[in-house]
Parts: C-alpha cells; sequence; structure tokens
C-alpha cells in the first residue's frame, strides 16, 4: 500500500506564507491566476489554526466545494460547514471553517459573527469592488468586526485604480500590504498560451435573421441618439444614457451570431475527441449552451454541464469526473470562469467572446495553471462581418493596455463602457484581429459520421509511437469504448473491443477515425431465438392442471 504522498508548497508559496504572517495575516494577495492562492491561505491557517480559527471563507458558488475539497487536503484535522440556502440554521456545534457563496454573504454574513470569527477570506475579491452593491457593503461589516482578513484576486484592476482602492478600504488602512505575482514568473516551466481565431461562416437562415436584427438596431440608434441630442444632451451624455438598452440590443445580436455558430462547435469537438483531446467550451447565454449541449447528445458526444442553475453539490463532481476522462467535454457558463481547474485539457472554445479582455483571461486560464504540461491553444470561433469583428477589436486594444497597466493607471473596461465605444463607432468600418489564418467550415460541411458501436467494433487500431498504453486507454474512455485486450504493435498499439467470433467472418471494413486511428468494424452475427406465443404457454398450463384434477 502506497503512502500518502506528503503535501508541499513552492519555494514562492513559502515566501508568500512569510510575508502574510509578518503582515499579521492582512494581505491583499493579487496573484495570477493559477498560481495556488488558495493553497496558501490554507497553509496560513495550518500554520497557526488557535490564532486564526474559524474562518469564514467567501467565494463564488461554483469553487464552494473546491474550498471543501483542498481544506481536506491541508487542514485534515478541520471541521467544516458549508451554508447553503438562506433560511437553514448553523450548526449549534463549532466548526474550523464556514464556507458560502457571494450571493449568500449578505443574508447570512451577520449571522456568522456570532461564531467569533478571527479570520476573513475573501475569494474573487473583485466582487466587491462596487461599495454599493449589498455584497460589498456586508463584506466590509464582516472586515471591520475580524481581526485578520486575506483577500484573494487574480484581476485586482477590472474597471480602474479606483477599484483597487475600494478593496483597500477593507482592511482600514490606505495602504496595506499587496503581494503580486504573475503565473509566467512563478512557473516558467508551463508551456505557452496561444490564441486562435477560428473564422465562421453563419448559416443561410440564420444570417438573414442577424441582417434583420441589425438593421433594426442600426434604426433604433439613430433615433435614439438624434432624440437626445434634440433634448440638449451631448453626444457622450446621449450614449451613457443609451448603454444599458444598446447592452440588451447587442446581446440579441450576440446571441444569434451564437446560435449560428453551435453546429461549428459540434464539429470541432468532434474531430478533437477523435483524437483523443478533451475540449472545454464556452458560453454566455443558457439558450445557446442548452442548444449545444441537445446537438452533443444527438452526436453521441458526452459533455457536463456547469452552469448557474447547476446545484452546488454537482459543480465539484462535474469538474472531478472531467478532469479524470469520464467526460472529454465541458461545457461553462461564466459562473464557471472563475477558481476551478480545468487542465486535463489542453483547447479551450468560445463560442461567444465576452464584453471584457479581464473576464476571458479568467476564462482562459481555467486550463493553463499550475500543474498544465501540455501548450494551451484558446480557440474564438469568430463569425465574419457580424458584431463579433466590433467586440473583437476592443477586446484587442483593451487588452494590450491591461497588460501595461494594472495598478497604475486608469483602464475603463465594463461591459457598459465597451458598450458605449460601439455605439460610439458604429459607423466606422471595423478590421477584427486575427490570430491565426484561413476560414473554416466548420458547421457547413458534412458533419463527421458516427462512431461504430461497441458491439460492431472489432478492433482499434493506433499507428506510430506517440501512442502508449494509457493514452490509448484515455482515447478509448473518452470515446465509450472497453478494451477487453491491448496488444502493442511495432508502431502502435492494437485494442480488442468485441471478440471475433461474434461477428461474421469476411464481412470486417476499415472505419478510418484521423491518419493515426482505424476501427475495424465487423457485421454481427444474429442468434435464433425460439419464439413462444404467451397463449399457448397458458394454453398448455391448462392442460396441465385438469390432467391433475381427473387423476385426483
Amino acid at each position: 500500500m502506497k503512502k500518502p504522498q506528503k503535501l508541499k508548497l513552492r519555494p514562492f508559496q513559502r515566501e508568500d506564507v512569510l510575508t502574510i504572517r509578518n503582515h499579521d495575516y492582512n494581505v491583499l494577495i493579487a496573484n495570477g491566476q493559477g498560481t495556488g492562492k488558495t493553497i496558501e491561505c490554507l497553509a496560513c491557517v495550518a500554520l497557526e489554526r488557535k490564532k486564526l480559527c474559524p474562518v469564514i471563507v467567501v467565494c463564488p458558488a461554483s469553487v464552494v466545494w473546491n474550498w471543501h475539497t483542498e481544506i481536506r487536503k491541508w487542514c485534515k484535522w478541520a471541521k467544516i460547514y458549508v451554508v447553503e440556502g438562506r433560511k437553514k440554521r448553523l450548526p449549534q456545534a463549532p466548526h474550523h471553517f464556514y464556507i458560502l457563496s457571494w450571493s449568500l454573504l449578505a443574508a447570512r454574513g451577520r449571522e456568522l459573527l456570532y461564531r467569533k470569527p478571527k479570520l476573513l477570506i475573501a475569494d474573487e475579491a473583485h466582487k466587491a469592488k462596487n461599495m454599493e452593491a449589498m455584497r460589498s457593503r456586508a463584506l466590509y461589516g464582516l472586515a471591520k468586526r475580524i481581526p485578520h482578513k486575506l483577500l484573494l484576486t487574480g484581476t485586482p484592476l477590472i474597471n480602474s485604480v479606483a477599484e483597487l482602492e475600494t478593496l483597500k478600504q477593507f482592511f482600514g488602512t490606505p495602504n496595506p500590504p499587496v503581494i503580486r505575482r504573475l503565473l509566467v514568473d512563478v512557473a516558467p516551466d508551463i508551456p505557452p498560451k496561444t490564441r486562435m481565431t477560428l473564422p465562421v461562416y453563419l448559416p443561410p437562415a440564420i444570417a438573414e435573421e442577424y441582417r434583420y436584427a441589425v438593421e433594426e438596431f442600426q434604426d433604433w440608434l439613430l433615433q435614439s441618439l438624434k432624440a437626445r441630442l434634440e433634448e440638449g444632451d451631448a453626444e457622450r451624455t446621449a450614449q451613457r444614457a443609451l448603454a444599458a438598452e444598446a447592452l440588451v440590443k447587442i446581446g440579441y445580436l450576440r446571441r444569434i451570431c451564437g446560435f449560428g455558430k453551435v453546429q461549428a462547435a459540434v464539429d470541432f469537438a468532434a474531430r478533437a475527441i477523435r483524437i483523443g483531446e478533451p475540449v472545454v467550451f464556452f458560453a454566455e447565454h443558457s439558450a445557446i449552451i442548452k442548444r449545444l449541449s441537445s446537438l452533443l447528445r444527438k452526436s453521441n458526444l458526452r459533455h457536463c454541464l456547469l452552469i448557474g442553475s447547476t446545484p452546488k453539490s454537482k459543480r465539484k463532481a462535474m469538474i472531478d469526473k472531467f478532469q479524470a476522462g469520464e467526460f472529454p467535454i465541458f461545457i461553462g457558463s461564466k459562473a464557471a470562469s472563475t477558481g476551478i481547474t480545468l487542465h486535463k485539457a489542453a483547447h479551450l472554445v468560445f463560442l461567444e467572446s465576452y464584453y471584457t479582455s479581464a473576464d476571458l483571461e479568467q476564462a482562459e486560464d481555467r486550463i493553463r495553471r499550475i500543474g498544465q504540461t501540455r501548450p494551451t491553444f484558446i480557440w474564438y470561433l469568430h463569425a465574419k462581418g457580424t458584431i463579433d469583428d466590433r467586440i473583437a477589436a476592443i477586446i484587442a486594444r483593451k487588452r494590450r493596455i491591461v497588460e501595461s497597466a494594472i495598478g497604475c493607471e486608469d483602464v475603463p473596461e465594463t461591459p457598459e463602457t465597451n458598450v458605449i465605444e460601439l455605439m460610439a463607432n458604429w459607423s466606422k468600418q471595423v478590421s477584427a484581429p486575427v490570430y491565426s489564418d484561413g476560414d473554416s467550415l466548420l458547421g457547413l460541411g458534412k458533419s463527421l459520421p458516427p462512431m461504430p458501436l461497441s458491439s460492431e467494433t472489432f478492433q482499434v487500431v493506433f499507428k506510430g509511437k506517440k501512442w502508449n498504453r494509457k493514452k490509448v486507454l484515455q482515447w478509448a474512455k473518452m470515446n465509450g469504448y472497453s478494451f477487453r485486450k491491448i496488444e502493442q504493435l511495432t508502431s502502435g498499439y492494437r485494442g480488442t473491443v468485441t471478440p471475433q467470433t461474434s461477428f461474421i467472418s469476411g464481412l470486417f471494413k476499415a472505419f478510418k477515425v484521423s491518419k493515426d486511428i482505424i476501427i475495424m468494424k465487423g457485421r454481427p452475427r444474429t442468434t435464433k431465438r425460439r419464439k413462444f406465443k404467451r397463449k399457448s404457454i397458458l394454453m398448455g398450463r391448462r392442460k396441465i392442471r385438469r390432467g391433475k384434477k381427473r387423476r385426483a
């Protein structure tokens, strides 16, 4: 029996823990995505449990159970309580950790103060950047009464330096200690990330619907701006006044484009899985996610969903199953774009682009984290000549500014500010940045034929030196096959799915999956079974009974 592996901190994490301890556990930890901020906090608690417990952990709903798992690993002695619902009473017995989501903070935060917490951990603390929001005020109320505070954020600057200053207010001092490390600095061994734009053509019917929607939007924008200007508003003031309504209307244009790209996403997934590559998809609108899920089911492509309505108790299970290879496809909404690890995949696809570069960066880093051993590829499905062009151009420009301006100057970047920019430049011709050359017929060409069923599959042959036993088993798991026997060839492997005796001899065909994978497909033997009519069986029983009565 193997001994459990001892958990260790990386050198930079040990330095961070020492820094946090020297500042009496009151630090803004602004390390980049995937650098292990959670581990650093738990290492601090493990170091001085008497001083820091009880601990309140506030985090996004999607990572509540991830925190629970990590606490089990690093603080095995701890009693943990996950706060669920707005009315369920807290247990009378004391616990070392109380975990709750941001959505429950305003309703349950005051109640948790009666447990006399000594440490407050706020994961994704930039969610409290607006002091007018209820959750920000609730967090501020906790921070004033709890002596030790660790605020975690991988993106401390979402809109401007003013928001970074807001986070500092929770410490009650204008200059609290800030730790800032980027993934590139602390883990230079992690392979690089490459962004790719995959141009997609909309199907004719959807393209026509989009054209009508654009004409309606342009008419509305022209008339609304004209009316505002006639009332005496400045052009910028008029655009700000119309931003909320424009956000909804542009969202409708994005949904139309998203529906037009769903079939392309299914084709992409089918091709990736056939060569043994798991894929992560991100989209924003629930209708598009449901449509994608429906088409994947029709194509017999197994997948898991993590969206806003996914129960908290099931979210961790979904992530674990994807990481274990049970599901080859992970589909997430914006609710899944923070705090989780999906580095089983090296390919991430955006069906819809988010409005801000910060949101995109967070989602991208779900697959590029400590522990990733392969180069990662970020694919943007891009409908040419649509709203995608305009959003991509703004994102590219803001991304260049944000990369060089974190923490040192104002960078206006919120959905509302970007929509105002869209309105201001709507009449201008926009050329979107392209990260790769060439067009794609994904979604318009012929779909891939379905993979053979296990019952009609004799063997799967893997050609090439890149294949080993582990990769062969992973491919089989992803594609729903179970090998009875695996044989090593001179160059590759061969896996037997169904015995040869189950097929009619001489009727085998080769099904080419990819250039290095071939399935030997056969025609199953049909066994004749004797058919018994219900009526004849009953009549036979009646005759036997009559015979027994006569003998008696």
